[in-house]
């Protein structure tokens, strides 16, 4: 494995903040993974959810278990594809920070506030454990937002004569 010369240049925090960012986004893939395999349990919930909401109520002509599983299956398909794009960028992205692209730094900045609704998600169809998994990929995404922006950092992002490899 060769070194290029360039990346011992990289400040820690830069280089830090990048591996907190890949951890991110492949938690980011493994979380749409499971939320495939819960579609079974969501739709359950949906089912039971919509049961209790409405009961009392006249719903004569309508088709809950349709319109619960259709809803379920529908937000999950969302989540799973928004999981994934953001999970791929994220990835990527965190590679062009390794090589000075501010607009990686600012674009990952933005996906580390999207994600901190999921430090609060510890409930949920996949209980506990996917809630952690939730919280730690937030974390790791909120770490790579601060340490990106460190003063540190900042030098490694401003803009140079010099062109930088790509990575």
């Amino acid at each position: 494995m060769t070194t290029n010369p360039d990346q011992s240049a990289v400040p820690s925090t830069v280089r830090t903040a990048s591996l907190l960012y890949l951890a991110h986004g492949v938690l980011r893939l493994i979380s749409a993974l499971l939320s495939l395999i819960l579609l079974p349990q969501t739709i359950d919930l949906a089912r039971r959810t919509a049961s209790r909401q409405l009961q009392g109520q006249d719903t004569s002509g309508v088709d809950l278990d349709a319109v619960a599983t259709g809803s379920a299956v529908v937000a999950t398909a969302f989540a799973v594809l928004a999981g994934v794009v953001i999970g791929v960028l994220t990835i990527v992205f965190a590679r062009k920070l390794l090589v000075g692209r501010n607009w990686a730094r600012i674009t990952l900045l933005v996906f580390a506030v999207l994600a901190l609704p999921g430090l609060l998600a510890l409930g949920g169809v996949g209980g506990i454990g996917v809630g952690l998994l939730s919280a730690v990929s937030s974390l790791a995404a909120v770490a790579g937002a601060v340490l990106s922006f460190l003063p540190s950092s900042n030098p490694w992002f401003r803009r140079s004569t010099a062109p930088r490899p790509e990575a």
